[in-house]
């Protein structure tokens, strides 16, 4: 029987279908649906301004993301440093409030789907450990994730983390294409 499902979003296509899938089981089996999104402290600025809902942001945070990189820069090339190819962390009032809104939009679709018990949870850390600890503390039955996220080639070289999620969880998991 499936009284848990652990469902981890990034915001992805593929996490939005993940999030479908794991709604629409628990509310067939009167499961507490887990969603789960670690914040991406290390996303690009594209990333982010891809991912973002700019209804749900004040005029500051929507200026911050589209010019933290560039205002990051132009302070380092006036202090004398030199400039190049680099990835400027996003600020973390920015992922946070991305964060919100990918919970907010898993949190619909579960609803939608007429899931009655929603525990969601923004977390910081390595996404595959994150997720394979909140599942064993969740004494989750189930994990459903995206086969693909935002990660860049380097996930590719490194493997993915639902790979490395289905290779080391002690329970069902499901990878959504």
């Amino acid at each position: 029987m499936i009284k848990t499902i652990l469902v981890a979003s990034d915001g992805s296509d593929h996490a939005k279908k993940a999030v479908s899938l794991a709604s629409d089981l628990a509310a067939k089996y009167r499961a507490r649906l887990v969603l789960v999104h670690v914040l991406l402290t290390n996303a690009r600025s594209e990333t982010l301004q891809a991912l973002a809902t700019r209804k749900g942001m004040t005029k500051k945070l929507r200026h911050l993301m589209e010019n933290y990189e560039a205002d990051f820069q132009m302070e380092m090339a006036a202090a004398g440093g030199a400039v190049g190819f680099i990835t400027v962390p996003p600020p973390r009032v920015l992922v946070e409030t991305i964060g919100a809104q990918v919970i907010d939009r898993g949190e619909k679709i579960a609803a939608k789907a007429g899931v009655k018990k929603i525990t969601s949870l923004m977390v910081e850390g390595d996404p595959a450990e994150v997720v394979l600890d909140l599942a064993t503390k969740h004494k989750a039955d189930m994990i459903v994730m995206g086969s693909r996220g935002l990660s860049d080639f380097k996930g590719l070289l490194l493997g993915s983390i639902s790979h490395k999620v289905s290779a080391q969880a002690e329970c069902t998991c499901i990878t959504v294409k």
